[in-house]
Order: structure tokens, then sequence, then C-alpha cells
């Protein structure tokens, strides 16, 4: 066999396997925290995919941001939060009108009602701060 032909057939044959295992690209989601809401470019999302979350904080108080499963007043504390949350960025890096990214990867389904983007500093979540998203 002629060694052009060989290696020509190893690199096709390595593009190919790169392709299947690596090809998905990343998908930026545009986050904007106000006073007090969430929107988000997307709120349906693909497990197996890597996201990149640009989250700006518009409004006129510190946020952070937070992916989590929705809770009730009381359910779980702050640092139990931390620990549940697929993605997170903290209150003391959302000061009012700073961008902050945080990349996240979903690995498992999540359906309706199960999990949402969330600002859980006391009083916000309450005032509306959510926002549910599903993962498929």
């Amino acid at each position: 066999m002629n060694k052009r032909f060989l290696l020509a057939s190893c690199l096709a044959l390595f593009a190919l396997i790169v392709s299947a295992c690596g090809g998905s690209k990343t998908t930026e989601v545009d986050v904007t925290l106000t006073d007090f809401g969430i929107k988000s470019s997307l709120t349906t999302f693909q497990t197996g995919v890597p996201y990149h979350f640009v989250v700006t904080n518009k409004g006129a108080v510190v946020h952070e941001f937070m992916i989590v499963p929705p809770q009730t007043a009381g359910t779980a504390s702050s640092e139990e939060l931390d620990k549940i949350a697929i993605g997170h960025i903290e209150e003391s890096d959302l000061q009012s009108g700073v961008t902050k990214t945080v990349a996240v990867t979903f690995t498992e389904p999540f359906p309706a009602g199960t999990l949402e983007m969330a600002c859980h500093l006391p009083g916000h979540y309450e005032a509306g701060m959510k926002l549910p998203i599903i993962v498929q």
C-alpha cells in the first residue's frame, strides 16, 4: 500500500472520529438580571451540549446567578444551594453593571418544573428572580 494513501486514510479517519466525538460547539446563552427578574436568550437546553452563560447584572443592586431546582421558602440554606447548583456565579462577582460567565454542560434531562435560573439573595427569589428552564 502506498504511504500517501495510508496517510490520507488515517487523516480522514481521524477527522471523522474527532467530528463524531468532539464536534459539539459551545452555545452562548445571554442572561440579563434586573431588579427583580431574569431574562435569558434560551430556556430549553440539550444534554451533552456545552453552554457558556454570559450573565449581566443590569439591576441597581447586587445579584447572584444559580441554576438549581425550584425552592420554596426556607427549604434550603445558601450553603445547600451552593452544593446542588449546576451553575453558579457568586453575589460578590455580580455587582450592578457587571458581566460574568459560567460554563455548564447538562448531563441529565430536567423536565419542565424541575430546574430554574434564580437569584437566592434574601427577598430576591420571592420578588420574582426565577426563570424555569427545560433540559432535554
